[in-house]
């Protein structure tokens, strides 16, 4: 899957480990609205385009009720091959 570089550093803010099998081990890897602003320096309706996007993409998932997002199993793989392949993003 192809990921523009802000939703791959939104996606890179998540992680919690460097390490592909690790993440997956755990997967308590996490970001919210607040964090995503911090790393993109963007507004909240920037950053609420973006959760959306990526939540269409099926590549974070949230519980609905808190500001928190979570890396689906795809959207941990999607950032390694990302890194993988580019590095970690920056702005």
């Amino acid at each position: 899957m192809n990921l523009t570089i802000n939703e791959a550093i939104a996606l890179n803010a998540c992680l919690n480990y460097s390490d592909r099998e690790s993440q997956h081990s755990d997967n308590y890897s996490n970001g919210c609205a607040d964090d995503f602003r911090l790393v993109l320096g963007w507004n909240g309706q920037q950053v609420g385009g973006l959760i959306a996007s990526l939540t269409e993409k099926g590549l974070i998932t949230d519980d609905g009720e808190t500001d928190i997002c979570w890396l689906t199993t795809l959207g941990v793989d999607t950032i390694f091959d990302y890194i993988e392949a580019n590095g970690v993003p920056t702005v």
